[in-house]
């Protein structure tokens, strides 16, 4: 009888053994494991595309942490509903904690952004989420420009040639402790793509050297750049009455780094040989 006894009990602790084993298996699989969001037919666009991105280490609840309630709130609906796509529930939400983690921490694995003027501004000054910008496409966590319009729709783009990414002239990745958080365009991020365009005019020499390309182009507003009587009134000068039917660009030509008597001779093409040594202007006021 004790011997019946002892075995039993000796059962009882195996199976006792086996079902805490296959318990905390099935727990962590659940909870730890990617492969368990895959056997849902929802996740398997999410789950490719996770298994293809930078985030392929992370796992899918080290982001997308749920509560017990929310768990069985999700199998209910998944079993009584058969759902054929995710709604923006507790799977879409993540914190911005989450992301901090991570990308808050100076490591050679993340982008560390915490110090960057686009993301300081828009999380501390603008309190955005991080997902405002990096969720909007399926485990795509780079923004397009759909991203921005979503609080910028009343910005749009004048210029044809420049429907390319906002960030191309916005430093968003800009040093905060240089920029401050403004992540307007200088002429130095202009410069990125306009290499052969130095801010200067051919007349007077030098002049606008140290504008900002900002002051005549701005792309949001209109296509061309602004007339140069944005700022400047027509001086009272004879040789501005004399060429008063011309377009300021003719003579005062941007961005070219050429001699006076060089921009006069376009016109002016018999005076080349007319006092060669002095510039035009000498004489001419």
């Amino acid at each position: 009888m004790e011997r019946r006894a002892a075995m039993l009990l000796l059962f009882l602790i195996v199976a006792g053994i086996i079902v805490a084993a296959e318990g905390y298996n099935t727990f962590m699989f659940i909870e730890k494991d990617p492969r368990f969001c895959k056997t849902c037919h929802l996740m398997e666009e999410a789950w490719n595309k996770w298994n293809q991105s930078p985030h392929q280490g992370i796992t899918c609840h080290e982001c997308h942490e749920a509560s017990i309630q929310d768990n069985m709130r999700l199998l209910v609906t998944y079993f009584t509903l058969q759902p054929e796509e995710v709604s923006d529930d507790v799977h879409v939400v993540i914190p911005n904690e989450k992301c901090e983690n991570c990308h808050f921490q100076k490591s050679e694995k993340w982008p560390y952004v915490a110090d960057t003027a686009g993301h300081k501004y828009h999380l501390e000054n603008a309190k955005a989420n991080c997902i405002d910008c990096h969720g909007g496409r399926v485990h795509k966590f780079v923004p397009d420009n759909s991203e921005c319009k979503k609080c910028h729709s009343d910005i749009s783009m004048k210029v044809p040639q420049m429907d390319f990414h906002c960030t191309n002239c916005h430093n968003f990745l800009a040093d905060v402790k240089t920029n401050g958080e403004n992540i307007l365009p200088t002429s130095q991020d202009c410069k990125k793509c306009h290499k052969d365009r130095d801010i200067i005019l051919a007349l007077p020499e030098g002049a606008h050297s140290e504008s900002e390309c900002s002051n005549c182009h701005q792309p949001h507003i209109t296509a061309e750049p602004f007339s140069c009587q944005t700022c400047h009134s027509l001086p009272n000068k004879p040789i501005h009455k004399y060429h008063a039917d011309k377009d300021c660009k003719s003579c005062h030509v941007p961005h070219k780094n050429i001699d006076v008597r060089t921009v006069c001779e376009t016109c002016h093409t018999d005076r080349k040989d007319h006092y060669p040594t002095l510039k035009c202007t000498t004489c001419h006021k």
